[in-house]
């Protein structure tokens, strides 16, 4: 089983900076997020890519049409990236 440690230590400040609602305020005071997995926060990263799908690729799957393709692919790669993760051999 691969190590799941980072090798360095974490960067809190760069990690922060990638997720844009830790800057929201209110009153003037910082936002504190206590809802956990009801109400997580995620990368921009994340924000970005889930606009971009909805622009481009939204579609319902097994389509015969460009965005359904699209679509395909994109569960595909996740579940590729999902069994890399978690070490498994198939993404099944």
């Amino acid at each position: 089983m691969r190590a799941l440690l980072p090798s360095s230590p974490l960067d809190v400040a760069a990690a922060r900076r990638r997720f844009s609602a830790l800057d929201r305020t209110v009153a003037g005071r910082p936002v504190v997020y206590l809802d956990g997995p009801g109400g997580s926060q995620v990368p921009d990263s994340v924000i970005d890519a889930v606009a971009s799908y909805l622009r481009s690729s939204n579609a319902n799957t097994g389509g015969a049409f460009a965005s359904s393709r699209e679509t395909d692919d994109v569960i595909e790669e996740a579940r590729g990236a999902a069994a890399d993760l978690v070490g498994a051999t198939a993404a099944e």
